[in-house]
Formats: structure tokens, sequence, C-alpha cells
């Protein structure tokens, strides 16, 4: 059991490395793209949708990381919460020991204790809703400053179409739709704290 909690312990510690990693790619990248099309008034707008593109990219991989992250620390809780306690404050002797089946189980069938579209939404809040703001406040500027001030809101309006492909009332409305959605998404999105109370009642036989 020692031996499967040290590991454990290395295995969400890898996650959790590489969930820092993913962040660090988005803010890279981010900083990045903004400071390129912002050094020249001849590199076009939507090269920053584009990398509002890529910021989805990576939310989406470190999605699956963190939902990789989350297993581990269910089942470090569980030998904590109940072999590594009952070491020093021994249970009732009539208390079931429900929980070694269930860590028994879910070592032969893995399952993640939480679904890849909550895992989106909890990466959303913790650290990506803060990058779509910048870089969405960053393409708002290129537009009204490049390649010289918009003189009022038609010409500013106008600015926004990618070329002849799509016109500026629909970039206006996906981008607007696309900040508005992440920012209900993470309002209605609890903590991680919450969640994993969630996911160990669930698991425990909870309603």
């Amino acid at each position: 059991m020692v031996h499967l909690y040290r590991g454990e312990m290395n295995r969400m510690t890898v996650w959790r490395t590489r969930l820092d990693t993913t962040s660090n790619w988005a803010i890279l990248l981010s900083t990045g793209m903004t400071t390129f099309a912002l050094g020249s008034p001849g590199i076009p707008h939507f090269i920053l949708l584009l990398g509002l593109a890529l910021i989805g990219i990576c939310l989406f991989i470190e999605a699956r990381r963190f939902r990789h992250l989350l297993h581990s620390k269910w089942r470090i809780h569980m030998m904590e919460a109940h072999y590594f306690s009952e070491q020093l404050w021994p249970p009732p002797s009539d208390e079931k020991p429900s929980w070694r089946e269930e860590l028994a189980e879910d070592m032969e069938r893995p399952h993640f204790t939480i679904g890849t579209f909550m895992a989106l939404r909890m990466r959303l809040r913790s650290n990506y809703l803060l990058l779509v703001y910048f870089v969405s406040a960053v393409w708002l500027t290129k537009v009204f400053i490049h390649p010289n001030s918009a003189s009022d809101i038609f010409e500013f309006h106008r600015r926004l179409a990618v070329g002849e492909l799509l016109p500026s009332w629909f970039v206006a409305a996906t981008a607007g739709l696309f900040v508005l959605a992440a920012t209900v998404l993470v309002i209605r999105t609890p903590s991680e704290d919450t969640v994993s109370r969630w996911a160990m009642w669930e698991r425990r036989g909870g309603p």
C-alpha cells in the first residue's frame, strides 16, 4: 500500500507538471501572437482570432491532463482518508471497509472522476478565461489603431471583416458569442474543491 501511495503521488506530480506546461504554452502563444500582431500595421487582425483557436486547442489538451490529475488525487485521498488514517485512529469494528473494493475496482477498470466538458470548464475558470479576455482586447485594439485610428464606429465595424471571406457582422457576432459563452460557462462552473467533493460522494454511493 505504501508503494502504491508513492506511485500515485509521483503520478499526480507528473500530471501537475504537464498541466503547468500546457498553461505556459498558452501564455507564450498569446504573448507572442499579440506582440507580432501589434508590431506592424500590415499584419492582418484575424491573426489574433487564430490565436484564440490555439488557446482553445491548449485548453482541450489541458482538460485531458486535468482529468488524469483528479483521478490520481481521488486515489490518494482514498488511501489517506481510509488506510493511513485507520493506522492512526482505528475505526469501529462494525464499520465495513468498502473503500477497498472501490479502490480495487478502479485499479481494475480505471475511470475518471469528471467528464471532458466539466474539465474544460474548470480549466477555463482557472486560467484560460483571462487569456481569452486578453487576446480579445488586443484584437479590438489592433482593429481600432491599424493602419490608423478609426474615425467612427462604422469604420471600426467595417474593419472587422476578414477580407471577402467573412463579413463584419459575422465576425463580430461569432467573437462576441464566443467570449459571452466562455464567461457564462465560468460563472456556472463550481470550484475544483467542490467538484472533488462531489466526485468523492458519488463514488462512495451518496445521492
